[in-house]
């Protein structure tokens, strides 16, 4: 781009700009040659209205071009407040509220971000149809408003959603499952919460008991807060919970109607009750619950590390210290100057000192099943579910088989263990065989319950 035209738009100078388009009116032309950013881009985000009207009625297409980093000037203008911006933009057409820039965001959604409540209104007034608009991560505008823990921007949003009839939006889910119910208890975000389920919500049709990728309700999320030490102010959005019929996911798929009447029994008890009331199995889904809670990039890196573990131990299994023992060695030991026996082949040469064969092996199990466990809790939202849990129980299962094989042990006791690992994998198979013919089209589906359904039914 021209320096002098640079400089002119970040000035905000008129006259000087007109200038240079007097001196050569090409000059615009030849900017989407050699450059990816254009002077709507810079005027959005300077602010300057003049410029930016002048360059529109000029050059009305710059206005859909998106620059270097994925945004175009809407998105510029909406995600720093320039109302009257926005206004001049839109003059331009409507469609570009729906242009999709980086992360496949719309201008409504940075707006939301940034809590440009005035933008907002005006986007959506503008284009009622954004705010059905998702990103690449499945988020609607309201996901985004609640991650960036604007309350107004999440207010305003909800009014203008029930002008339009469009209230099913709340109950979207991301990529990951997860509603705004979902979002905002992670977040404890009391106003939010009060908005969609409390006494005098905005909201109707709220699904407060919808389940989310990782097997979790909005009630489980909340739980698992209480049980890490909430807050006393906590206990008023477990109180909404309450009185909106929000269960657990475990509940939902045994009682609902039953434990529906429970936890209405139960509204004045306080928080120290229900963390006592917490069971065994809650430890798998607060589990899980940590690592969603977790970034991306330390969920990448704990795979990575998980795997490495799994890794090295298996291999010791394979290439234990001083190796093994092979047909030609085959001899008497004595152990402990009193036990005699017989050294098979295959038996590994450490098993000569039972006391450290034994250590050896269960600090390599510990590591191995440990490693195992993560890999499984990382990989729970995976595609192909079915398939890598049928890798991942072979694996183990030969690797107990060779832990087994390599000790000094009874054939009988070989057998049993390989008989019953056996077992394991082949009930495995089975489950995934039938997992295929149901993708195949072969077996039906299992028709699973609504949450409206589950309502009727608690009703």
């Amino acid at each position: 781009m021209d320096s002098r035209l640079f400089d002119a738009i970040l000035s905000g100078d008129i006259a000087a700009f007109r200038s240079l388009l007097a001196e050569d009116p090409l000059i615009l032309d030849r900017i989407s040659l050699n450059s990816t950013e254009n002077p709507l881009h810079l005027s959005s985000l300077a602010g300057h209205l003049e410029i930016t009207r002048e360059v529109a009625c000029q050059k009305p297409a710059f206005a859909r071009e998106l620059n270097q980093d994925g945004f175009s000037p809407v998105h510029i203008a909406s995600s720093n407040g320039h109302v009257e911006l926005v206004r001049e933009l839109l003059r331009v057409g409507y469609d570009i509220c729906l242009l999709k820039g980086k992360d496949g965001k719309t201008p409504l959604h940075l707006a939301a971000m940034k809590g440009r409540v005035d933008i907002v209104k005006e986007l959506v007034c503008a284009c009622p149809q954004s705010v059905k608009e998702v990103t690449i991560c499945g988020e609607t505008v309201l996901h985004v408003a609640v991650k960036s823990n604007q309350a107004e921007a999440v207010k305003v949003l909800l009014e203008e959603i029930k002008k339009l009839d469009m209230m099913e939006i709340v109950n979207w889910k991301d990529k990951d499952g997860n509603t705004i119910m979902h979002l905002a208890t992670l977040r404890k975000q009391h106003e939010t919460i009060r908005l969609l389920i409390g006494r005098e919500a905005i909201a109707y049709g709220v699904e407060v008991n919808s389940i989310n990728a990782s097997g979790f309700t909005a009630k489980d999320v909340l739980d698992f807060i209480l049980q890490s030490g909430g807050e006393y102010n906590d206990i008023s959005i477990l109180e909404m919970f309450q009185q909106a019929g929000a269960m657990k996911a475990m509940d939902i798929t045994t009682n609902p109607a039953s434990t529906f009447q429970v936890e209405v029994k139960n509204i004045n008890k306080n928080v120290n009750h229900t963390s006592q009331n917490s069971r065994p199995w809650n430890l798998w889904k607060e589990l899980k619950l940590e690592i969603e809670e977790s970034s991306t990039e330390t969920q990448n890196a704990l795979m990575v590390v998980a795997t490495l573990i799994a890794t090295v131990t298996y291999q010791a299994t394979l290439s234990p210290p001083s190796g093994f023992w092979s047909a030609e060695s085959r001899r008497s030991q004595t152990i402990n100057s009193v036990q005699k026996r017989d050294i098979l082949p295959g038996e590994a040469v450490m098993t000569g000192d039972p006391e450290v064969f034994a250590v050896f092996t269960v600090f390599n199990a510990v590591g191995f099943f440990a490693s195992i466990a993560m890999i499984s809790l990382l990989t729970s939202g995976f595609p192909l579910r079915a398939g890598l849990r049928l890798a991942i129980l072979s694996m183990t299962a030969t690797y107990v088989i060779a832990v087994i094989y390599m000790s000094p042990t009874e054939r009988k006791t070989i057998d049993a263990v390989v008989w019953s690992v056996g077992l394991l994998v082949l009930a495995e198979f089975a489950r995934f065989m039938i997992w295929i013919l149901k993708k195949w089209g072969v077996l039906p589906l299992k028709k699973t319950r609504t949450s409206a359904d589950r309502n009727r039914a608690t009703v």
